[in-house]
């Protein structure tokens, strides 16, 4: 009890009254369908919650971080020791946006997500700028919110120095944005 009091009062102070009620209301009724055994219809009942609580949340990062490699997978990753790199370097970022938005087309849910590219100095002088750098499009039979993401930064002819790439997601579907912003030193 205490700990569905919990839950009620962060979701309360985070989504607000009415969402939060049906938060925990979606949460008392999977608790009572895995009572009865129905752990499909359970699990099916916490993510419609947890669709609710996607929906509302500003489009950011669950993770982003420089990678040694690309990625295998969706968690599948291998972090670099270090954000140092030499001018030329391939610069592989591993990102994990969440709060994106979902079209239906026929059968498909599709997302669409606009990259865009900042390096700026650690100053904040901006030294480079690309709009529509990259487009994600993604199509499938379920809203997936286990998503990433990886993106090759190049930057040939950059003198040695500290720096911070800004890489920005534009939804197409919602209109949100968000940024991860990553520091790395050329030497």
């Amino acid at each position: 009890m205490v700990r569905s009091f919990a839950a009620i009062l962060i979701a309360v102070l985070l989504l607000g009254p009415a969402a939060a009620q049906g938060i925990a209301d979606k949460a008392t009724q999977a608790e009572a369908l895995a009572d009865d055994g129905k752990f499909i219809d359970a699990l099916a009942t916490l993510d419609e919650a947890v669709t609710a609580l996607w929906d509302r949340a500003p489009l950011s990062f669950r993770r982003g971080l420089w990678v040694a490699e690309p990625p295998n997978g969706f968690g599948v990753y291998n972090p670099r020791e270090d954000s140092i790199f030499a001018a030329g370097d391939k610069m592989i970022v591993y990102a994990e946006p969440v709060g994106f938005g979902w079209a239906k087309s026929g059968d498909i849910w599709h997302a669409d997500l606009i990259v865009d590219l900042v390096v700026k100095s650690t100053g904040g002088e901006v030294l480079l700028g690309r709009e529509a750098f990259q487009e994600l499009e993604i199509g499938s039979r379920v809203k997936n919110r286990e998503f990433f993401t990886t993106i090759t930064y190049t930057l040939p002819g950059i003198p040695a120095g500290g720096y911070v790439v800004e890489t920005t997601l534009r939804d197409a579907v919602t209109g949100k944005s968000g940024t991860l912003a990553l520091p790395f030193t050329i030497r």
